[in-house]
């Protein structure tokens, strides 16, 4: 074979039968990622079905039939049948015939709006998408606020990046209260006892300011600006060593979060805009 064949089939592409080949060998895959999606797909198809779903899948990848039986959990033989069955009848080989010799009515459903979460005004308003009054929740009401949403988050209703934002955290912070919520409750993960930082003696003039700058650079450059990167940045100008809790703290209180989305949209515009100033 040819080079350059051989490199084209490696890639996923046979040139001979003009078919597709997936190699998933570089694919990075993520577990948190597979275990929401699995759950939203069991909670449509069903547990069974989504098995021989997975099963089939894994079996056309090139997974040897024991594999595919030890990753779905099903039993060797049902592995066999239910691969032998697909092949041979299509779609309606998915669903347990023995428990009724009626072949299965077709049903129209009409999807439903997803779950919506965002700030309006002093409220934090989320929308079920079924037409009925969405959720108003009082902003000032934080923990009431934070349980709501991460809540729906864990149970794969809001996603982080939707979450975060109508939160006003990074997503790393919501994925970390999220998982505090679920281990520990609402206590525990979201009622902070601690006063926390009341004056301003350790952060001075010079660290607000590098703060500031390194949010906006990188906010503009599209870079985290998680408050763990922005500490080590401002930690790495001087002696100081300033907690990433320390500064969030001061974000918040400068408002930097409001200003994450909209700033480079500003810049854009103010580069377009010629200046008149004498």
């Amino acid at each position: 074979m040819p080079d350059a064949e051989a490199n084209l089939i490696l890639h996923g592409v046979n040139m001979k039968k003009g078919a597709r080949i997936m190699d998933c060998r570089l694919i990075e895959f993520s577990a948190r990622k597979s275990e929401e999606r699995i759950e939203r797909a069991r909670r449509v198809f069903g547990s069974k079905v989504l098995s021989r779903i997975l099963a089939f899948a894994l079996y056309l990848l090139g997974a040897k039939r024991k594999a595919v039986a030890s990753l779905t959990g099903m039993p060797d033989e049902s592995v066999k049948t239910t691969i032998r069955v697909l092949l041979r009848d299509g779609f309606s080989a998915l669903r347990d015939r023995r428990r009724s010799g009626a072949p299965a009515a077709s049903t129209v459903t009409v999807p439903l709006k997803p779950i919506s979460a965002r700030q309006e005004g002093q409220c934090c308003v989320v929308d079920f998408g079924d037409g009925r009054e969405p959720l108003r929740l009082p902003r000032e009401h934080r923990v009431q606020v934070r349980t709501v949403l991460l809540s729906l988050m864990n149970a794969g209703l809001l996603p982080t990046r939707e979450t975060a934002s109508a939160l006003g955290l990074c997503r790393a912070h919501c994925r970390e209260l999220g998982k505090k919520l679920s281990r520990d409750g609402v206590v525990a993960a979201l009622i902070d006892k601690r006063r926390g930082q009341t004056h301003d003696y350790r952060v001075g003039p010079e660290q607000k300011a590098e703060i500031i700058q390194q949010f906006a650079a990188r906010a503009v450059t599209g870079q985290s600006t998680a408050s763990a990167v922005l500490a080590d940045a401002v930690n790495a100008k001087g002696r100081d060593s300033l907690s990433d809790r320390t500064v969030r703290w001061h974000m918040n209180k400068l408002g930097l979060r409001d200003i994450r989305e909209t700033l480079p949209a500003l810049i854009d515009t103010l580069k377009k805009t010629p200046d008149d100033t004498p």
